[in-house]
């Protein structure tokens, strides 16, 4: 995540969000699943996409927890800033997968400062947490407090920020991290490509949307254009980069202004999806719907209402932030026990109109309930020893 200011976002994105949901009404036109491929790249990108459209498998990250000897233990949440919907899941969802164990659970919200950032990780260093959560941190600032940290013994996780690597120290993550719970950014950026190459027939030409001041965003970006340029008849028209702190405001413009200076366009592919309910507007102020869709990935509520209608905003790759809480507390708990730390690969569900036609988008709860079901806490439970 980034260290600059996060204040306006979340609530842009809902305002943006309920807009066009209001104003739009859904085109009969197939969803991406729906789409008949021919060409033999569209197959292969339809085949991948069947690969992750169904709701993941638990497979367990690691051996079994002994957690008999964690109860009454800490575990300390640093988050970048809580008035983003995803990193206030993580923390919700953290509080009860530790109070089945009896874990004690503190949270510091940085409100997206470096300063407080650096005064909450050092905070939970002073006041002993048993173990330490960075949710959303930006690495670069805390690695200081990170290292003192692992120099007290105090194991820190990082949560939904980088790109996961097994069997490295930090796992992808500052290299004196315990243990990371991502997505894989390189699958995520290959399914949004995926998308627009199914959706075209192998005619796919893209606009990308990045923010590179993001830690996942060199890899996604990097997948994305891989993916397209493995399709001879797809082309990247072009390649911007906004400040996450002007997502709200330079988003929608940015994409009219590219539709119309490149008519050839017809996907744009932001790296969020927070960025894509934007682009979305974008779509609709260059009187493009119907012929410029959007893919993008994350799961949030918000863009999943407008997948859901199908008309521009037409795929997201999504992940749990739940599933994400409830293996950063399992990655905490085998810190604190001096294991090996697990696999930190989250899993991610492909979406589109007809996979999400009776779900309810309107909370994380509802969308993790229908996307991902209970299996992975029924999985975790079985591991730590509650079932």
């Amino acid at each position: 995540m980034s260290q600059k200011p996060l204040r306006l976002l979340a609530a842009a994105v809902v305002s943006a969000s309920l807009a066009l949901t209001a104003c739009s009404a859904p085109e009969s036109t197939a969803s991406v699943s729906e789409q008949d491929a021919t060409s033999e790249i569209a197959v292969a990108m339809t085949e991948l996409i069947e690969q992750h459209s169904s709701a993941p498998e638990f497979t367990p990250p690691g051996p079994a927890v002994d957690t008999s000897a964690l109860k009454g233990k800490t575990i300390a949440i640093v988050a970048i800033d809580l008035r983003v919907p995803t990193l206030a899941d993580v923390v919700a969802n953290a509080k009860v997968a530790a109070g089945l164990l009896g874990l004690k659970v503190t949270v510091f919200d940085a409100k997206s400062q470096a300063t407080l950032m650096r005064q909450g990780m050092q905070q939970a260093i002073d006041n002993r947490a048993d173990a330490i959560i960075s949710d959303g941190l930006v690495m670069q600032v805390v690695a200081d407090q990170i290292k003192a940290a692992k120099d007290k013994g105090i194991p820190t996780i990082d949560v939904v920020n980088s790109p996961p690597v097994a069997d490295v120290p930090g796992q992808g993550s500052d290299p004196n991290i315990f243990g990371n719970v991502s997505p894989d950014a390189e699958l995520g950026g290959q399914l949004i490509a995926a998308a627009a190459i199914a959706s075209t027939d192998g005619e796919a030409k893209v606009q990308i949307m990045n923010t590179s001041e993001l830690t996942a965003a060199p890899a996604i970006v990097k997948a994305i254009a891989e993916t397209i340029e493995s399709c001879d008849t797809c082309e990247v028209i072009s390649t911007t980069d906004t400040a996450l702190n002007d997502w709200s405001t330079q988003i929608p413009g940015l994409t009219a202004t590219q539709i119309r200076s490149n008519p050839d366009i017809n996907f744009i592919l932001p790296i969020y999806d927070a960025m894509g309910i934007f682009a979305t507007t974008g779509v609709q102020q260059a009187a493009a719907t119907g012929k410029t869709r959007v893919a993008s990935q994350d799961g949030s509520p918000a863009a999943l209402a407008l997948v859901k209608q199908g008309d521009v905003f037409v795929a997201n790759v999504a992940k749990s932030s739940a599933w994400a809480a409830w293996a950063a507390v399992d990655q905490a708990m085998r810190g604190m026990l001096k294991m090996e730390p697990a696999n930190p690969v989250l899993p991610v569900r492909f979406v589109d109109s007809a996979a999400l036609k009776d779900v309810d988008t309107s909370t994380s709860k509802s969308v993790d309930e229908a996307l991902f079901g209970p299996a992975y806490q029924d999985g975790y439970k079985e591991l730590w020893g509650l079932s």
